[in-house]
């Protein structure tokens, strides 16, 4: 896969179209990709603190579709599509395994949270399954809903036991169909998806 410029570019939302997965990126001479990001959590509200674990987060696991920089969407329920000259700046599931890192050390709820990559030993891991985050056009109207699904699975790192599941859904809607708006709802979609997920990581985490 072609590597893309992480730096950040600014592009009119009448510069932003949808195009089929052949015509994704813009080729050698054509428009530069505009990069996106989302954002971390900083609501914490409704989580309960947990000051003595260490949680490692998993890189989420996800089809090959979501397992790229391309910011998906959905026509029907067969096939994905992707927006044209528009990239996330990292991998969907790199930027989500991130996101909750950074979210809850922002948290000061854990004693210590880190990628699994790292040789750190934790009392839990948390693994993922990135089971939907794309921008679906399903339906008669034509502004999309952005759909996030996590699958989670926590397990206590001593005897590897399986100690709770559970499936996060969140959606969302832009206020535009333009991208700049669509990323806006991923970033609102993401942000209620990680909030319960962390909810649920505390509690059951113990």
């Amino acid at each position: 896969m072609r590597t893309i410029s992480r730096r950040m570019v600014v592009a009119s939302p009448g510069a932003l179209a949808l195009a089929g997965c052949s015509g994704l990126l813009s080729g050698a001479g054509g428009p530069r990709a505009a990069l996106y990001t989302l954002t971390t959590l900083t609501d914490f509200s409704c989580v309960r603190p947990a000051p003595r674990l260490q949680l490692l987060i998993d890189r989420p696991t996800s089809s090959d579709a979501l397992d790229t920089v391309r910011i998906a969407l959905r026509r029907n329920q067969l096939s994905f599509d992707y927006f044209a000259n528009s990239a996330w700046t990292d991998s969907a599931p790199a930027m989500i395994q991130s996101l909750l890192v950074d979210s809850l050390q922002r948290s000061g709820c854990v004693a210590a949270v880190t990628r699994d990559t790292l040789a750190i030993h934790g009392n839990f891991e948390l693994r993922i399954e990135l089971r939907h985050f794309e921008a679906e056009y399903l339906s008669d109207t034509n502004l999309p809903t952005v759909r996030v699904e996590l699958g989670l699975i926590m397990v206590r790192v001593d005897d590897r036991k399986v100690v709770g599941t559970r499936t996060v859904t969140a959606t969302a809607r832009p206020t535009r169909n333009d991208v700049p708006a669509i990323v806006a709802a991923f970033d609102k979609a993401l942000h209620a998806a990680m909030r319960d997920t962390l909810t649920w990581t505390l509690q059951v985490a113990h």
